[in-house]
């Protein structure tokens, strides 16, 4: 028997795919663009679209319109740029 996987785990992320959500993470911090950061949720595809306000290290959290996320629930991110 072979154990099988359920289909709403947490998807991996590589070291790689982290440096490119910190990336997009800081450069919306500090120069106020917009970012889309896709958040793992088991029963739901979640989303967090804005500019963000805060990153707190402590609490592995960061905040987008006053509302504050898991660093840890990103699972995606990308910047919204315009033009």
């Amino acid at each position: 028997m072979t154990a099988v996987e359920p289909t709403n785990a947490r998807p991996a992320i590589g070291s790689a795919e982290w440096q490119d959500i910190l990336r997009v993470l800081l450069e919306s911090l500090g120069m106020q663009t917009s970012a889309k950061f896709r958040l793992y949720d088991p029963l739901e595809d979640c989303a967090v679209i804005g500019v963000v306000e805060r990153v707190d290290p402590y609490d592995r959290t960061f905040t987008v319109d006053g509302e504050r996320f898991n660093l840890a629930d990103i699972t995606e991110a990308s910047a919204e740029y315009t033009v």
